[in-house]
Formats: C-alpha cells, sequence, structure tokens
C-alpha cells in the first residue's frame, strides 16, 4: 500500500495550491493537456495522490517536471480546481523535500522569512566581495569594523554549503525517479538518442510551444516572440548565457586588458535575451493576462525582479567600463550587480530556479524510457 500523508492537502496549499480538492476526476484537464502522452493520466491522477496524501509517487515523479504551466488544465477546469496552480505548487513542494538543509520549505512558506534569508545572504554577499575589492572605498571603512579574514572564510562556506544542496537535490531526484521504474522499462533509449532528444527539447522548446499552439489557447494567433514558450527560452538561455560568459572572462580575460570580446559580445547577446524575457514575464504577471499568470507567488517575483536587476546593471557596468568604473555611484551598482547575481546562484538549490535543473535530469529520464 502507498504511503499517506492526511495533512498532505493543507501542506501543499501553503505552497500555493487552491482549492484542488474540488476535483471530481472528470478528466478535463488530461484531455486538453498538449504535455500528456498518449493514454496517459497527467495531472489529473497528481490530484488524486494529492488528496489520498500519497507523498512518494509525487516526490518519484518525473511527469511532474514535464508541465510549463501553461494554464489550460486551470482555464478548462470546470470545478475551478486550478490543477495548473496545483501542480505550481507540487513542484515548489518537490524543490523543498529534494533540498537537505529544509531552508526552502522555510522560503516558499513564510514570505517574512524569505525577504529576511534573502536580505541577510546579500549582506554576507556584500561584505564578502568588499574582500575581493579591498582597493574599494567601501572595502576600507568596512575593514576598519570587521576582520577580511572572517568576511572571506564565512563567504565560503556559503557558497560550498549551497553548492552541495544543489547536488544532493540532484542526487535525490535521479535516486527516486530510477526507483520508481520498472526493471523491464529501464535503459529503452541509447544514451546518444537520449542527449539529443533532451537538447532539442531544451533548445527548442518544442513541447511548451505546442502547449501554446492549442486551438483554444490565448496564444494560438499571438506573434512567437510574445509567446510563454519564448519568454521562458530566452530567460533561460539569457541566463546561461551571461553564467558562460562569466566563467570565459574569468577564465580568458587578461587582467591588464579592459575588455576581451568574446566574452563581452556573448554577454551583451545573453544579458538583451533575459531582460527580454524578465520584462515580459513581469508584465504578464501584473496584468495577469491569462490564468497561469493569476497567482504569482513571492518566489515567482523575487525570481524575476533578481533577474531583471542584474541584467540592468550588468549593462550600467557594460557602458560605464574604462571611465566611470572608480567612481562610487560604479562601485556600488557593481556590488549590487554581483550580490544579485550570486544570490540567484547560490539560492538555486532554495527557490524556484532549481526547476531549471530538476526539469532536464526528469527529461532525461522521460525521454531515456520512453520509445
Amino acid at each position: 500500500m502507498a504511503k499517506t500523508n492526511a495533512n498532505f492537502a493543507e501542506e501543499i496549499k501553503k505552497y500555493g495550491a487552491k482549492d484542488f480538492e474540488a476535483c471530481y476526476n472528470c478528466g478535463n484537464c488530461t484531455a486538453v493537456c498538449g504535455m500528456t502522452d498518449k493514454n496517459a493520466n497527467f495531472p489529473r491522477i497528481y490530484i488524486r495522490h494529492g488528496v489520498l496524501g500519497q507523498t512518494n509517487d509525487i516526490l518519484n515523479s518525473k511527469d511532474l517536471w514535464m508541465c510549463y504551466a501553461c494554464g489550460e488544465c486551470s482555464l478548462n477546469c470546470p470545478r475551478q480546481a486550478a490543477p495548473g496552480d496545483y501542480m505550481a505548487a507540487l513542484r515548489r513542494y518537490a524543490i523543498a523535500s529534494y533540498e537537505p538543509t529544509k531552508i526552502t520549505k522555510l522560503i516558499f512558506k513564510n514570505n517574512f522569512i524569505s525577504l529576511f534569508i534573502t536580505l541577510i545572504l546579500a549582506v554576507v554577499l556584500g561584505f564578502f566581495l568588499l574582500t575581493i575589492k579591498p582597493e574599494y572605498e567601501l572595502s576600507r571603512w568596512l575593514f576598519k569594523w570587521i576582520p577580511y579574514d572572517a568576511i572571506h572564510n564565512i563567504g565560503l562556506v556559503i557558497i560550498i554549503l549551497t553548492s552541495l544542496s544543489m547536488i544532493w537535490g540532484i542526487f535525490i531526484l535521479s535516486k527516486r525517479i530510477v526507483g520508481s521504474i520498472p526493471k523491464n522499462d529501464k535503459k529503452k533509449v541509447s544514451i546518444i538518442e537520449t542527449i539529443k532528444k533532451v537538447s532539442n527539447e531544451l533548445g527548442s522548446m518544442k513541447r511548451y510551444r505546442n502547449c501554446d499552439n492549442e486551438e483554444e489557447s490565448y496564444w494560438k494567433n499571438k506573434p512567437e516572440y510574445v509567446k510563454p514558450w519564448f519568454v521562458h527560452w530566452t530567460i533561460m538561455w539569457g541566463f546561461l548565457g551571461l553564467l558562460f560568459a562569466t566563467i570565459l572572462d574569468f577564465i580568458f580575460k587578461d587582467p591588464d586588458s579592459t575588455i576581451w570580446w568574446p566574452s563581452r559580445i556573448l554577454g551583451t547577446v545573453a544579458g538583451l535575451l533575459m531582460m527580454y524575457g524578465s520584462t515580459l514575464a513581469i508584465i504578464y504577471r501584473t496584468k495577469k493576462i491569462t490564468r497561469s499568470y493569476q497567482n504569482t507567488m513571492l518566489a515567482d517575483w523575487m525570481l524575476l525582479v533578481f533577474l531583471w536587476i542584474a541584467g540592468l546593471t550588468g549593462f550600467w557596468l557594460e557602458i560605464s567600463v574604462g571611465f566611470v568604473l572608480n567612481n562610487l555611484i560604479s562601485q556600488f551598482i557593481f556590488l549590487l550587480h554581483t550580490i544579485v547575481s550570486m544570490e540567484l546562484v547560490l539560492l538555486f538549490a532554495f527557490s524556484k530556479f532549481a526547476h531549471a535543473i530538476y526539469r532536464p535530469v526528469a527529461l532525461w529520464f522521460y525521454f531515456r524510457n520512453n520509445n
């Protein structure tokens, strides 16, 4: 018998689920979902798991990460059970469950604690960055009050712990999915073919595009560049492009030169993509233009605002290189940009952003075990 949790219905509402118990299992959500395979019972089966409190069936699932939250299921639900919001809440619950420190649970369930943790981390990171830039006026002021080594070591400990949390979360998700796959269903597709399929999905968002093109979709006749799939695509590849440009700059840039063009060009293009996507996503959530944008939690807002600030301050620094970087304002902008960027990376395991890793992992097993 599957393990149950009698309190799960109330627990999952703290992660953003609404009246999912109103579902009477009509199957409408499964019928309209563009993400379901033939003979699948998704997302309806997960509402059933939630009602019964079958948390292992939820946490062991790779299908949970196949959903892109297009909102068609919620729009067509005759009981207003909001299955789309429920699936989003399940993903938040899963992220919190995979992460070992339980910090994610506090962040998702309590807005005050979420803001407090974000603020404290920002202060620590700010101090840590000043140890890397001892020539700054702010650094000289700080080191009069707090020892350099103490700040530097605290920053390193936080970076190491958050990195280990993300690795552990990936391990737990993979272990759960592998354990839930019947032995005779494992390794049906070659590794090379699986890599191709995962890369194609991440690169083209094909499944998400199909969802946006459903006949009754609000987005059916809209230009591709304003559709949610493209917004999602620009945010994802914009952030990854900026991260890669930063790594290239760190490895190959001559410290004596002010500009290394390969990373500069990549960073500019990636920054424009990220700013474009995050701006549209913020507008869509502000205007609540479709059902999927009507229930936005603080964690969603924080991710988008951080991405937008990181992009804007990054362009400020790019423009200011070589002629105003040494003044106090640009030093502050540099700190703000780097703090926000590092928070995005360090809070990866503890925020909605974790789905950017968990979804590819789930896609791997999805394509690996499906012909």
